[in-house]
């Protein structure tokens, strides 16, 4: 176990839990949850003027989704498990003093850490990141799934069938979501700084655990697995950054830089990172989590 000093019909029912455990696994924020913030008048003036940025890299075919939920295995082989002390939840108490800035990037913080505890946790595990994100955004209530529905779809993405399905379901989701996402810059701000949010999560918890497989040598089944989606989310990353939409304008250009810093230790060609490389990415996202500590 990698544990680290480091830090109508029958049918129906299911595809409707299917489609919403789509939105818990995407990369970015369902439509509903960005809709829900208000716009300035500058920004509302300004909102059929303003391009969003290209999410396109994002949109992946169902086959490499399918491909990505089946590389999880090689993750639990190398010891990969959900580890309630590197979550940021507990973090997250009752909010609405906190600014939208704050609850975009943490909101992102929570969503990478429902996911790992889909993958590597107990339904448990899901139910308190469920709770900690839905304190966040407050739509994502309306999409919590029960104990019971977590614990039979975490059974069933160990099919090839029910991974078959999810990745149907969530291609289906991000090309819409990448078709709908408005101009308006104050959402794109909120998705912006969510997506940057979860980035930091990601590879803060991913490295941790990845140095903990180096220290007990269980390495060898990760290198089965591949970069793809990193490059592609630190693409669209990159993109939000140039709009200066990495959350709020003023932390924005900081942030980018900090997803630049991250993309060349981590690698988004043919760069490896070593274990040194890792290291510094969990000082850098250490770092940036500490900043929202309250």
């Amino acid at each position: 176990m990698a544990t680290c000093k480091y830090g109508g019909g029958a049918f129906a029912p299911r595809l409707r839990t299917m489609n919403r455990l789509a939105f818990l696994l995407i990369p970015v924020l369902v439509l509903g949850m960005l809709v829900t913030q208000p716009a300035s008048a500058a920004d509302h003036d300004t909102a059929q003027k303003a391009a969003a940025p290209d999410l396109h890299p994002l949109l992946v075919s169902a086959s490499e989704l399918e491909g990505s939920f089946a590389e999880i295995q090689h993750y639990v082989e190398a010891g990969f498990i959900y580890q309630p002390n590197l979550s940021f939840s507990a973090q997250v108490t009752a909010c609405g003093t906190e600014d939208t800035d704050w609850r975009a990037v943490v909101s992102g913080f929570a969503d990478a850490d429902r996911a790992f505890a889909f993958f590597f946790g107990k339904a448990e595990d899901v139910l308190r990141e469920q709770k900690a994100l839905a304190r966040l955004v407050p739509t994502e209530s309306a999409k919590s799934l029960s104990k019971q529905k977590i614990a039979a779809l975490q059974k069933d993405l160990k099919t090839a069938q029910g991974r078959r399905e999810l990745a149907s379901i969530t291609k289906k989701t991000l090309d819409d979501i990448a078709g709908k996402v408005s101009g308006n810059k104050e959402t794109l701000r909120f998705l912006g700084g969510h997506m940057y949010g979860a980035f930091v999560e990601r590879l803060y918890v991913t490295s941790i655990m990845v140095l903990a497989a180096a220290e007990e040598g269980t390495l060898a089944p990760l290198h089965n697995v591949r970069i793809g989606t990193f490059s592609r989310i630190h693409d669209v990353l990159t993109a939000f950054g140039r709009d200066n939409c990495l959350g709020s304008s003023e932390k924005s250009p900081q942030r980018l830089k900090t997803v630049q810093k991250l993309g060349r230790l981590v690698g988004t060609g043919t760069h490896k990172p070593t274990l040194a490389d890792l290291r510094k990415v969990v000082e850098i996202c250490q770092d940036v989590r500490d900043s929202f500590m309250q």
